[in-house]
């Protein structure tokens, strides 16, 4: 996949979807999977994209994305696309009007044959224009337009700000639904305190990269450059251990039968289910209980975690 990071001119002549795509959810996949029928065996499926969210606003402290830019450019390979602009959402362009952006950016600059959105598609200056103004101007201009439906799961439309929402909430389950893949936490292994080896569970933390998912202890497969494993990881403050002042969330990812070291490894968590809260127990021996619990529920959902790990966006 050729990725461009400025709107240069093009002789790809491509076909194209464009947008946040943020969570690469079954909405999404809808999207490229007709850009990529449209476009044909001989054509040039593309994608317009941003490095950051049209909406979110600036990122702070903590992430407020279902996935990362690697983990979007990942799954565009992946299912086939021939090229991406990646490109920044900043002042020049969130003013340009809709008309001028079809014309300098769309057909100038690119020369598009094609472009799929969904239905309640909105671009250019103040969100004006819409999906029947690039029919309109497509008619004139020569490229074609695909309106694409909707996708929707237990009545409910998917979108990513509804996922972002059951992901926050801990409602893994339904999240993973939405998205039609593991929700999927990354980042770089830091050195702990080894208290989790000390109690018979050896974990890997890292500080996630994504959204973070209401604390608690979760049923995960986790990967770091190989097959994902299943497992546990647990997301909180470690409220069982005093502090004199309170400690940075973080999380601990632990494989089941695993000896191995994962160092400065980045690793791939993704998560399954919920299976409790975050909880402050009186002693070491009430949390290694808990914790053994905690994984013969995780072992019996994973069921060696094969099955789980179709369409996963990691």
């Amino acid at each position: 996949m050729k990725i461009f990071t400025t709107f240069r001119r093009s002789s790809l002549r491509p076909v194209v979807g464009i947008g946040n795509f943020d969570g690469c959810h079954l909405g999404h996949r809808r999207i490229l999977a007709a850009v990529m029928a449209t476009a044909g065996a001989e054509g040039t499926g593309g994608v317009i994209t941003f490095r950051n969210h049209t909406r979110l606003g600036p990122p702070g402290k903590a992430s407020r994305l279902l996935t990362t830019t690697r983990q979007r450019m990942d799954f565009f390979r992946e299912i086939g696309l021939g090229a991406c602009w990646l490109v920044d959402f900043n002042r020049n362009l969130s003013s340009l009007p809709p008309d001028e952006f079809i014309d300098r950016i769309l057909v100038g600059k690119l020369g598009i044959r094609g472009i799929c959105v969904g239905e309640g598609f909105r671009f250019g200056a103040a969100r004006a224009g819409s999906v029947e103004l690039l029919e309109k101007r497509g008619r004139g201009k020569g490229f074609l337009v695909r309106r694409i439906p909707s996708v929707r799961v237990g009545g409910r439309e998917v979108r990513s700000s509804l996922i972002r929402e059951e992901v926050a909430a801990g409602r893994l389950g339904e999240a993973n639904r939405l998205l039609g893949h593991p929700y999927c936490l990354t980042g770089r292994v830091v050195k702990g305190w080894g208290r989790g080896r000390k109690l018979g569970y050896p974990t890997a933390n890292f500080f996630p990269e994504q959204l973070l998912p209401a604390p608690g202890v979760y049923a995960a497969l986790v990967g770091a450059g190989f097959e994902p494993r299943p497992g546990l990881l647990y997301l909180g403050r470690r409220p069982t251990y005093p502090a004199s002042r309170p400690p940075p969330l973080i999380a601990e990812a632990h494989i089941f039968d695993w000896s191995g070291g994962l160092g400065r490894r980045r690793v791939k968590v993704y998560l399954l289910k919920r299976l409790r809260e975050d909880i402050k127990f009186e002693n070491e021996q009430l949390l290694v209980s808990r914790m053994k619990e905690d994984e013969r529920q995780a072992r019996y959902l994973l069921g060696g975690g094969k099955r789980q790990t179709a369409g996963i966006v990691g």
